[in-house]
């Protein structure tokens, strides 16, 4: 699961104000209290109540799916997605080394084995030809990730179909994005607090296939079947808490989506008069669950210091199978790991949130100008 921006408030010490990664969009308060003293009255908490009914209709429709089960966290909704498909214990899926750790842990959790494929220089994401390079008798699925807000390549779809292979996508990165709806078996969303839309903590596996959407239904719920343990499952279930968060911060979304476009608009005005960065996959749409922007490697630790030397907090994504991580001896089918831990340190992640504020941006633009 293309994981989670560092959380935190922004602080005032001394008359400088530091800006972090990623900060949640408060929820109406009003509103929360009204759906949460309906908690307390229905003394209805978990399984299913009907805050998460409806918060399941309000994201089908906002986010344009048929089926939604909302989860209790992104990687429980990848699990969740991947448990569903009764895929045989031990086989492999082919996923991404540029991601965050919970997309493998997912895997893992489902009894699956991560087998890691290089990516697209230009957009990070899954290359396809490596995909179908990495492909073998023991492949059981395909996981991309549209890292970074960037929709993977719709080759991988056809590679899938063509092989008979079902596809899985990690879509943490990429909630509201209407470049992803539709492809695939099925697509996995986080709903953690540093995303554009949260529950707090949360997540949602979206589907336009009405079978599937039962047996997730089950694998959410310890694989239980009208109170028959029949299926492969855990316990992924979203409480009526969670779904109060994120019903109350649904009103508050448009303004969160206006301050984001104007936000992405600075940032590539401020990469593209810079000699230090460039903007990520320029001429490709990408979601505003994050912003990054694109360094020669051996610039990022630098200008990611200088950006902490004006209170503004930025970070990079280590490759999974870079040097100290636990992947570290695993292959990378097309590339090598050296290579793949290159290509990450390109990437530079910046604080994207409503509460960047005009002095943020021109502390940005005064280190990528420097």
């Amino acid at each position: 699961m293309a994981g989670h921006a560092g959380s935190g408030e922004t602080t005032e010490d001394g008359g400088t104000v530091t800006v972090t990664l990623g900060q949640p969009l408060a929820p109406d308060a009003e509103l929360f209290g009204t759906l949460a003293q309906g908690i307390w009255e229905r003394a209805r908490w978990s399984n299913g109540g009907p805050l998460v009914a409806e918060l399941e209709r309000g994201l089908e429709e906002a986010a344009g799916w048929r089926h939604v089960v909302a989860t209790a966290s992104g990687t429980s909704a990848l699990t969740t997605a991947l448990l569903a498909l009764g895929l045989p214990r031990g086989g492999e899926v082919i996923t991404s080394p540029l991601t965050f750790r919970a997309t493998p842990l997912a895997i893992e959790a489902a009894g699956l084995t991560p087998v890691f494929v290089s990516s697209d220089p230009h957009t990070l994401t899954l290359d396809p030809s490596a995909v179908e390079q990495a492909i073998h008798a023991r492949t059981v699925a395909i996981l991309p990730v549209h890292l970074f807000g960037v929709a993977t390549d719709t080759a991988l779809d056809v590679l899938a179909e063509a092989h008979g292979l079902p596809v899985v996508y990690d879509a943490a990165h990429a909630y509201g994005f209407a470049d992803i709806v539709g492809r695939g078996t099925a697509t996995a969303y986080s709903l953690h607090a540093t995303k554009l839309l949260h529950t707090g903590e949360g997540g949602f596996v979206a589907t336009d296939d009405g079978q599937l959407d039962q047996r997730l239904r089950h694998a959410v719920n310890f694989g239980i079947d009208r109170d028959h343990d029949l299926h492969a499952g855990i316990n992924g279930k979203m409480s009526e808490l969670a779904a109060a968060v994120g019903l109350a911060a649904f009103p508050r979304l448009s303004a969160e989506v206006a301050a984001r476009e104007s936000l992405r608009l600075a940032y590539a005005t401020a990469a593209e008069s810079s000699s230090r960065v460039r903007v990520h996959a320029p001429g490709r749409r990408r979601a505003l669950v994050m912003d990054v922007v694109r360094c020669d490697p051996q610039e990022q630790a630098s200008i990611i210091r200088e950006l902490a030397e004006h209170d503004v907090i930025a970070r990079g994504f280590p490759a999974l199978c870079g040097g100290g991580e636990r992947y570290a001896d695993r292959p990378v089918v097309g590339s090598t790991a050296r290579d793949t831990d290159e290509l990450s340190r390109s990437a530079i992640a910046l604080p994207f949130h409503g509460r960047v504020q005009q002095r943020h941006i021109d502390s940005i633009s005064e280190v990528f100008s420097s």
